[in-house]
């Protein structure tokens, strides 16, 4: 065991350098698809997290006909409980030059902005008596010296759309309001009569802002939509942003005295036998006007009583919403209802979460980057494998001679075997370790770059593993196995077989001899280059799959950046997750190239130090090995181009924006220009191993 232990220690030291690699392979690889996969449970579990602990409604009943019926409430609140049952209202009409038209009626408002603007309304006095979608960053103004009689109303959070609110700025409204009257009371006499008359009541009404807060239905920095189709576009579903959103919070929504003006005839035929008949009314009344928000509460919210019991938007929770959706709708739509309650769909709309702009916005690009993330570690993990599995075959390959002096000890082929699957162990233990805490880091960056588009619920302390162990465990038992059967096969051979030199594979023409119009106008050095080259094919092969797969990934990476930036899709938060892409791309791409060109360089250090002592210079050594690693990354490349459009079509598909059409020219030519400039930064950096060579020590007779 003593041995054992000692001659572990010096394959630990002689091939540290494969170590590393398969460290910095594991650490690359499962770090980008773990941080992937945590991003995305991370999404998912921080706004379940901030949709218990605000109470946000799973599901808002809006009235499309006006105020629900007390019994439409006493109904919903038996089912529910008074807790988890909230009425509110809600206005939303389009500001253009000041104006707006609301229920028929022209307003004009000062201090508001043109464009949608949508109001809410609460019976409660203030911000903290709602207690569904609690209110959060409320800011509250001092408004002791607002004009008597005025309305205080909040406004939603600046954000990109609606802009910083000023606490002095006073909010005005002015209509003409007209009503019709079919009766007339007669001031001389006291009496009523039949009339025809139009009544005129000019309003005015001053608001003074209260203060600033963020209801938690409107996460959503930008782009957060209205109710209203947006004409421009023919897609019924394409809505007009939001300008501003206000509250008020009370019973008044407009208490004000004006000056009425009465117009019209007397049609009372009875009245004196019709004396009065056909008189001109035009007089002027005092008139107080009183709208009341309860009059306008069209709005119903329900928190249902076992949501604690579900995650957000999981198959579960969207069964669990669905099938009260349909209690609900049996429920409104009973004889003891309205008559309009029969046809529900006539004067109400069910909204859940999923018709949330900010919550399904947020979800879905958790499911983006989930897609991006599946499609990504297939092919991460497959050059991943590839590479590791290079390194340790070959490694077995090298140790040819310590395996036959342990069977010549006597030692167990499991116990040799055992002697590199520890080996093996430790560099993907190792990586992924790292990987882990890599892909931690990775998922916070992401998470914190949706603050562009998002006001971000707090960053959830949930652990999610899935990704992690997934690709981690791939990648252990396929370096294991093969390590394992690579062992089992030279340990099935004699002693005496392994001390010899494994017998060189055996020249023979290559397909370029066979076309003499380039055969022959090549010189010896590349002749003899193609012939290196092309001689041991499964290396050749899978060294050329695995650049090729690097540089798929880089144009990929590149191409998802193309369309964030220049095709304005997708938003800062997947310029962020394309930038990482590429970085890892990138990473994955310089390491693969090192790794097999650190390998190559050892597996031949025998015929570089024969060069060496012919009298070849150190660039002409150098050269004879670079030009078999360029003229392999570049057929690498090339065939990278075309798997990288494949690669990039799914992606695409996954995240249901861009095109293969729409990606940029250059974006063509810097993927391989990047593979390129990695593949002569790791001849730069392999040079001096190349030089350094001892030439006694490599020559020496093997023993």
């Amino acid at each position: 065991m003593k041995t054992l232990f000692k001659t572990f220690g010096r394959m630990f030291k002689r091939h540290a350098t494969r170590l590393v690699s398969i460290f910095l392979m594991v650490l690359v690889s499962v770090g980008f698809t773990a941080g992937i996969g945590m991003a995305t449970t991370k999404i998912d579990y921080s706004l379940s997290d901030y949709y218990h602990a605000e109470n946000v409604s799973d599901i808002i009943l809006m009235n499309k006909e006006g105020a629900f019926s007390s019994g439409d409430i006493a109904a919903l609140t038996e089912r529910y409980g008074a807790e988890n049952v909230q009425t509110g209202g809600m206005l939303e009409f389009e500001v253009k030059d000041g104006k707006a038209v609301v229920n028929d009626t022209e307003l004009t408002f000062t201090n508001v902005p043109d464009g949608i603007v949508r109001v809410y309304l609460f019976e409660g006095d203030a911000p903290s008596a709602v207690k569904q979608n609690i209110f959060t960053e409320v800011k509250t103004y001092d408004t002791s010296d607002a004009p008597e009689g005025s309305v205080v109303v909040y406004a939603e959070r600046s954000t990109t759309q609606l802009s910083e609110q000023d606490a002095e700025k006073p909010y005005t409204m002015s209509a003409v309001m007209t009503q019709k009257l079919d009766s007339y009371t007669d001031p001389t006499f006291n009496i009523t009569l039949a009339a025809d008359l139009t009544v005129t009541i000019p309003v005015k009404q001053q608001y003074v802002l209260g203060g600033t807060l963020l209801n938690p239905l409107h996460m959503a920095v930008r782009d957060d939509p209205s109710y209203t189709d947006d004409p421009a576009s023919d897609d019924e579903n394409d809505m007009l942003p939001l300008a501003a959103v206000y509250y008020v919070f009370g019973d008044t929504l407009v208490d004000t005295a004006s000056q009425a003006t009465v117009t019209g005839k007397i049609t009372d035929e009875e009245f004196m036998g019709g004396m009065l008949a056909g008189r001109e009314v035009n007089e002027t009344t005092q008139q107080d006007v009183l709208i009341s928000s309860s009059d306008l509460l069209n709005e119903i919210y329900i928190s249902l009583p076992d949501r604690d019991e579900y995650t957000l938007f999981s198959a579960d929770y969207d069964e669990y919403v669905e099938s009260e959706t349909d209690a609900i709708n049996a429920l409104l739509s009973k004889d003891t209802q309205t008559a309009a309650a029969q046809d529900t769909a006539a004067y109400y709309e069910v909204l859940t979460l999923h018709e949330n702009f900010s919550f399904q916005s947020f979800h879905e690009y958790s499911g983006k980057i989930a897609s991006i993330g599946y499609v990504l570690m297939v092919v991460f993990l497959f050059v991943t494998i590839l590479v590791v599995l290079s390194t340790m075959t070959r490694l077995l390959d090298e140790e040819r001679g310590q395996i036959a002096c342990l069977l010549t000890l006597g030692y167990s082929p499991f116990r040799i075997i055992f002697k590199y699957l520890l080996f093996a162990l430790i560099g993907t233990v190792i990586g992924g370790f790292g990987a882990y805490f890599a892909g931690l880091g990775l998922a916070r960056i992401v998470y914190d770059n949706f603050t562009w588009n998002y006001t971000l619920p707090p960053f959830t302390s949930h652990i999610s593993l899935a990704f992690f162990f997934i690709t981690f465990a791939v990648i252990l038992i396929a370096t294991l196995a093969a390590t394992a059967i690579a062992g089992a096969k030279l340990t099935r051979q004699e002693p005496a077989d392994l001390l010899r030199p494994k017998t060189p594979k055996a020249g023979k023409k290559v397909f370029l001899e066979r076309i003499p119009f380039i055969w022959n106008r090549l010189s010896f050095k590349y002749k003899s280059t193609m012939r290196n080259v092309l001689r041991f094919f499964m290396r050749f092969l899978m060294t050329v799959v695995s650049v090729a797969l690097s540089t798929a990934l880089v144009l990929a990476g590149l191409a998802v950046l193309d369309c964030c930036l220049f095709q304005d899709i997708g938003g800062a938060a997947m310029i962020t997750i394309s930038v990482i892409i590429l970085i890892f791309a990138a990473l994955l791409n310089f390491v693969v190239t090192y790794t097999l060109t650190n390998i190559n360089i050892s597996e031949r250090e025998r015929e570089l130090a024969t060069l060496m002592v012919l009298g070849y210079y150190d660039g002409e050594v150098a050269g004879y090995i670079y030009r078999e690693i360029y003229i392999t990354s570049l057929i690498g490349i090339l065939f990278g181009i075309p798997v990288g459009c494949l690669l990039c079509l799914f992606v695409f598909q996954v995240m249901s924006f861009g095109s293969i059409a729409g990606i940029s020219w250059f974006v063509w030519v810097l993927a391989p220009v990047l593979s390129v400039i990695f593949t002569i930064l790791v001849t730069l950096i392999l040079r001096h191993k190349i030089v350094s060579i001892d030439m006694n020590q490599s020559l020496k007779a093997i023993e």
